[in-house]
């Protein structure tokens, strides 16, 4: 647990340095301002689109940059002979982005609502870090494939398409029964019971446990990427 403590302050020192928190920060503060000075766009739907699209898909965006960046520096290599092991640097990057991503989404309900708590904290908790933790592990899985920031970014659409199709039930331009074979639609489920939405007790069971196995899932398959493809050559 200390190990990965470590990790954990010294990815932040990272994530400073890249401008990470800088950015998050900034973009939040943007969405504030856009707030107070367009009331219109305080509506649950517009809420739920950015927070999913912004602070939850965080993680997916910068774990790219964040690998590619350490590849060059070839902190990848060190980290392979060091007794810190896959897990604990995957969770690692997993944690730090998102206790960026989980203050950065609070903040933006807070604006949203006038700044008083109108939302459930617990269900847009359990939305982001889900949503957060299951986005840095795909980004993952993609980042290590590549070599440069250009092919991550024709890497993201394949990884990141599918998970972005439930929003089509948001906006009623698609619904269907098909969307809960996708890991997102049980994020856009907690996010709606966390802004005034009413799903069912088996709505949210399922995305609680659906997002929390699909995270699993990914975990395995990043910690095997990073065994294969950085320990491996």
């Amino acid at each position: 647990m200390r190990k990965l403590l470590s990790m954990i302050l010294w990815d932040f020192k990272l994530l400073a340095r890249y401008n990470v928190v800088a950015v998050a920060v900034a973009v939040t503060a943007l969405y504030v301002l856009a707030f107070e000075l367009v009331p219109s766009l305080r509506t649950d739907e517009i809420l739920l689109f950015l927070i999913y699209s912004d602070p939850s898909m965080l993680g997916f965006m910068f774990i790219g940059a964040f690998v590619l960046f350490e590849k060059a520096e070839n902190v990848l290599r060190a980290i392979s002979v060091s007794p810190l092991g896959a897990w604990r640097y995957i969770g690692s990057k997993a944690i730090s982005l998102t206790l960026i991503a989980l203050p950065c989404s609070l903040v933006m309900a807070l604006a949203a609502s006038g700044w008083v708590v109108a939302f459930d904290a617990l269900y847009l908790t359990l939305a982001v870090v889900l949503s957060s933790v299951l986005f840095v592990m795909m980004g993952f899985i993609g980042a290590v494939r590549v070599k440069t920031l250009n092919q991550y970014l024709v890497v993201v659409p394949v990884f990141l398409a599918p998970m972005l199709l439930p929003l089509l039930s948001l906006f009623h331009v698609i619904d269907t029964p098909l969307f809960y074979l996708i890991p997102s639609q049980g994020s856009l489920i907690l996010f709606d019971a966390a802004f005034g939405g009413a799903p069912s007790a088996i709505e949210i069971s399922y995305a609680v446990a659906y997002l929390a196995l699909s995270c699993g899932v990914a975990f395995f398959f990043a910690v095997k990427a990073f065994r294969s493809r950085v320990l491996g050559g």
